[in-house]
């Protein structure tokens, strides 16, 4: 294969590196259907009168080793529910990563809370804690934690951060299912933790997420926060504070609960080759894969990678059509829109409720060059995915492509 990664490159008239079509899969089959089937026999389709959401819960819980899990409509909704169970008061600040999903920031915003954003680390995009220490003020009040990519964060340092400033940890594991540091899965070291089971995830129900605490105070306001603040427990419908209505359906909870029993065989095979992948490109001119920090196990919801330009001499998108040219499917600028979130209107126009600036503070503003390390990534990294159902010579065929167009480029510009 060495001696291929010379050959001539699709984009200028060579053969294509992906010489055979990727492996396919289905991610839905006869337990999903065999569990929504019970759903429909049982005539119950409403969360708290059913059985199979209860189930679902006590199936991740147990999982995750943790004494409570509240299964919601979606992952926005789950960090939105895990910030209403803390009962931070408005205005408080939280300091979260600067390269996420808006599904982060969604409840930041409801609950009247003030996003400020960290800078990453260069070599894994997670949030760099010496950047998150200078972010701290009077009305910081929580740390929520984004395990970019499926790569864990650097969850002892930011942990004693907020034992050293008393600050509630928040884990965001929408997109690192069953993914680890130190041995320790994350989404179990904060005081709560939100999942996402979204369509593009690891797993799946269509729309669905869920919180996991062992605290039961917070899974208690948890399940109130979910439920528009009615006491189902108690049967009692007297609500104290304000929430909205996140119920989880059985529907959802029948495809949760079958897509739970086989995520930990999908993201070892995720590792399995993503590892496989990192240990060819590592070999390559002027390519550089996300950095896995030893102790750490990558779930590889995304597989990414760094260019180093300046060996290259080109820039990130051109790296990006040759390398689609070569039939692998990928993008040049991250996921969220080519930029870091604090760059989007809803942050610089202070627009998130129609007629005011509420919740955001008039001295806190959002500009580029807050994040500089978080600003050049997205002209330096290449995002792609590998799929459980890929096969070796799929991983092999990437890796031939990659080589193909960075020796391309090498030489070019040597």
């Amino acid at each position: 294969m060495t001696q291929d990664f010379y050959s001539k490159p699709a984009i200028i008239g060579g053969e294509k590196a992906k010489a055979t079509p990727f492996g396919t899969g289905k991610r839905h089959g006869e337990l999903e259907k065999q569990l929504l089937a019970d759903v429909i026999d049982s005539d119950m389709l409403f969360y708290f009168l059913g059985t199979k959401v209860l189930e679902f819960q006590r199936e991740f819980a147990a999982m995750y080793g943790k004494e409570h899990c509240v299964a919601c409509s979606s992952g926005t909704a789950a960090v939105h529910i895990a910030l209403g169970a803390l009962e931070l008061p408005a205005g408080s600040e939280v300091i979260t990563s600067s390269i996420t999903d808006m599904g982060s920031l969604t409840g930041v915003l409801y609950q009247g809370l003030v996003p400020v954003f960290a800078d990453v680390d260069p070599d894994t995009l997670n949030m760099d804690p010496a950047s998150v220490i200078r972010l701290i003020t009077d009305k910081t009040r929580a740390i929520l934690v984004v395990h970019h990519s499926g790569l864990a964060a650097d969850m002892d340092a930011l942990l004693e951060i907020g034992r050293e400033y008393n600050l509630k940890v928040v884990e965001d594991c929408a997109q690192a299912y069953c993914c680890e540091y130190e041995g320790r899965l994350a989404g179990t070291m904060g005081e709560i933790a939100a999942f996402s089971l979204n369509h593009f995830k690891h797993i799946t129900c269509g729309s669905g997420g869920m919180v996991i605490t062992d605290d039961p105070d917070l899974r208690y306001r948890a399940s109130l926060f979910l439920d528009k603040c009615y006491q189902r427990e108690e049967k009692i419908r007297n609500p104290f504070f304000l929430a909205p209505n996140y119920q989880m359906t059985e529907l959802q909870g029948a495809v949760a609960l079958a897509q739970l029993r086989k995520v930990q065989a999908i993201v070892n095979r995720r590792n399995q080759l993503g590892t496989r992948l990192s240990a060819l490109l590592e070999k390559l001119p002027g390519i550089i894969p996300q950095t896995v920090p030893a102790g750490s196990k990558h779930a590889y919801f995304l597989y990414l990678f760094r260019l180093d330009l300046d060996r290259l001499g080109c820039t990130a998108s051109e790296f990006s059509e040759a390398l689609a040219a070569e039939g692998i499917p990928n993008s040049a600028h991250l996921i969220t829109g080519g930029r870091p979130v604090y760059l989007y209107d809803i942050f610089r126009k202070r627009s998130a409720f129609p007629g005011t600036d509420w919740p955001f503070c008039p001295d806190r503003l959002y500009s580029k060059g807050d994040c500089p390390i978080a600003e050049a990534a997205f002209d330096r990294w290449i995002t792609m995915h590998v799929y459980e159902h890929y096969t070796e010579r799929d991983i092999d065929e990437i890796a031939l492509g990659v080589g193909k167009v960075a020796h391309h480029f090498a030489q070019v510009h040597a």
